[in-house]
């Protein structure tokens, strides 16, 4: 039943559905709203005035992260791949190396360091959501890695058979992170 109502959830590709939304911890007028399949856009007046995606950006939000240490940085957990801003959202780079799959959806940022990322990734939605040919990763970056994303296996279940996981990191407890998946959910503190 559950595989059955997953193929039934994955969006059609001419609907867009908001996937997350975002306000700034530094400044709290700025709001991003991730639009799956569609645009990330942002007010920086509490909602009353929207500017659009710019051409460069995330088409296809599903986790977009903001952190108190680092203010105007975007982090943006996509269907395009991962994405990050250091003007809020004005321009965006890509740093891709080590990624090995560009389907992502979970995305956390350690609470102490606004350095180190995962996220969780797969080869295509299909991979990601569907029980029946699921396949997913997670996947961190830090300095102590020289800014290079390191696949995470230990503690984790195999890839295979892995639907996507949800991530978060815990606001209270620097280098705690969580993942939820069909086969759990695990803690990291390291």
């Amino acid at each position: 039943m559950l595989e059955q109502s997953l193929a039934h959830f994955i969006p059609r590709p001419w609907t867009h559905h908001v996937r997350w939304i975002e306000s700034d911890v530094n400044n709290p007028g700025y709001i991003f709203v991730a639009i799956e399949a569609g645009a990330l856009v942002q007010s920086h007046d509490s909602g009353r005035t929207w500017i659009d995606r710019i051409e460069q950006g995330p088409y296809d939000t599903h986790t977009l992260v903001t952190h108190p240490k680092a203010p105007k940085r975007l982090y943006s957990s996509a269907g395009d791949g991962y994405f990050e801003s250091f003007d809020y959202g004005e321009s965006w780079n890509r740093p891709t190396a080590g990624l090995m799959q560009q389907y992502l959806y979970g995305l956390a940022v350690d609470s102490g360091n606004p350095l180190t990322v995962i996220v969780s990734a797969s080869m295509s939605p299909w991979q990601a959501h569907s029980i029946k040919d699921a396949e997913s990763l997670v996947y961190r970056r830090s300095e102590d890695d020289n800014d290079e994303w390191k696949a995470v296996s230990k503690g984790l279940p195999e890839p295979s058979g892995t639907m996507i996981s949800i991530l978060a990191a815990n606001p209270k407890s620097v280098g705690e992170f969580y993942a939820a998946n069909n086969r759990g959910v695990f803690c990291s503190t390291d």
